[in-house]
């Protein structure tokens, strides 16, 4: 039977951004995405404070003055775009030396080919599907009824 929502069936499976084929992931592949996403946050801030603790990082933000900003910022502005970078590889499957030796990617296209990524695995649809899935499964276990365990008397 047919399902409501049927757009996803006739989405492409890939899209075509600067010369690049973007690939829709198995699960499998979007599992390890969403993982590359998550550890992506802690990569950065061990890239721009190597070496230093959570405890330590909070410490040099109490204690923050003009030289120490202007130091941690330099930091971040060299880290964030190996990350970045490193992180489209993956996603995309396009070797890093091709992202960054392609002169028809640049900034803007390596934007592209991030937004392209998205669009053809489903990233605006999933939050609301996941939702909406919660939702169903809360229905049914608060409507469902209590199980008979014996005698009441």
């Amino acid at each position: 039977m047919p399902t409501k929502n049927t757009a996803s069936l006739s989405m492409h499976k890939s899209k075509k951004v600067r010369g690049y084929e973007v690939k829709r992931l198995a699960l499998g592949g979007y599992l390890q995405a969403i993982e590359l996403l998550r550890n992506a946050s802690d990569d950065l801030v061990s890239a721009c404070f190597p070496g230093k603790s959570m405890d330590e990082i909070y410490q040099q933000f109490k204690n923050v003055n003009s030289e120490t900003f202007v130091a941690m910022l330099g930091e971040a502005v060299f880290a964030a775009p190996k990350h970045v970078i490193r992180i489209a590889a993956e996603l995309t499957g396009i070797e890093e030396e091709t992202l960054l030796g392609d002169p028809n990617v640049g900034a803007y296209g390596l934007v592209e080919l991030l937004i392209a990524w998205a669009e053809v695995n489903e990233l605006g649809d999933f939050p609301m599907a996941v939702r909406t899935l919660i939702g169903k499964f809360r229905a049914a276990v608060g409507s469902s009824p209590k199980p008979n365990i014996g005698s009441t008397a």
